[in-house]
């Protein structure tokens, strides 16, 4: 059976905060809104672009936020690697866990049409991925699809992330969970098989 890393992307791998915050923004001044601090966008992301647009368009209409939607996503997609980049130490840990027989993959509540031309533009390795299209954490179907793909079962998976929707998914799911300190999502006290401060932990956790 094949071993599989299950990696959340945003506040995992790579830090994407200005550019999800930039495009908050610009989703905000298409319909006539002002701008937020970047902290306070970045406080609203991890559950999928229609619940940012939600969280960012309290007081609007649905014919409003779907403008807002629209100017998102048409922002955004110019400026997926604009400021995004891996966080420290995840290169070399993810080319670590390929060379001790890892399978890796990508399941993130961003649209893959986003989430992987990011992987792929800053040469992060993955064997699949899943987006937010369908069904998102913390449903489990993401995960359950990957093993499937990948040929693993729940005691060979694991799921590394840095928000609650990665630990939820993963115990719905019945596999081993590491909640990555260095990200910018709340676990809300949620319980992690592990716990790590920073990439460099990771192929230790997994492989220990």
């Amino acid at each position: 059976m094949a071993k599989l890393a299950i990696f959340d992307l945003d506040g995992t791998l790579v830090d994407s905060r200005r550019d999800l915050a930039d495009a908050g923004n610009a989703a905000r001044d298409a319909i006539g809104l002002p701008p937020l601090p970047v902290e306070a966008v970045v406080a609203m992301i991890g559950d999928g672009a229609q619940v940012l647009i939600e969280r960012l368009t309290p007081d609007c209409n649905a014919s409003r936020r779907a403008l807002a939607m629209q100017a998102f996503r048409r922002d955004y997609a110019t400026r997926l690697t604009g400021h995004t980049r891996p966080y420290d130490g995840v290169p070399g840990m993810l080319s670590c866990l390929r060379a001790s027989g890892w399978r890796l993959a990508v399941a993130t509540n961003k649209p893959s049409e986003f989430a992987r031309p990011i992987c792929d533009d800053l040469h992060l390795p993955y064997d699949d991925l899943r987006g937010g299209e369908g069904t998102k954490k913390p449903d489990p179907a993401m995960l359950l699809d990957l093993m499937r793909a990948c040929g693993a079962t729940a005691s060979d998976t694991w799921m590394i992330g840095d928000h609650r929707t990665d630990l939820l998914a993963a115990q719905r799911a019945g596999v081993r969970s590491v909640h990555c300190a260095w990200g910018f999502g709340q676990r809300d006290g949620l319980p992690a098989t592990a716990s790590a401060a920073h990439p460099r932990e990771i192929a230790g956790i997994l492989d220990g």
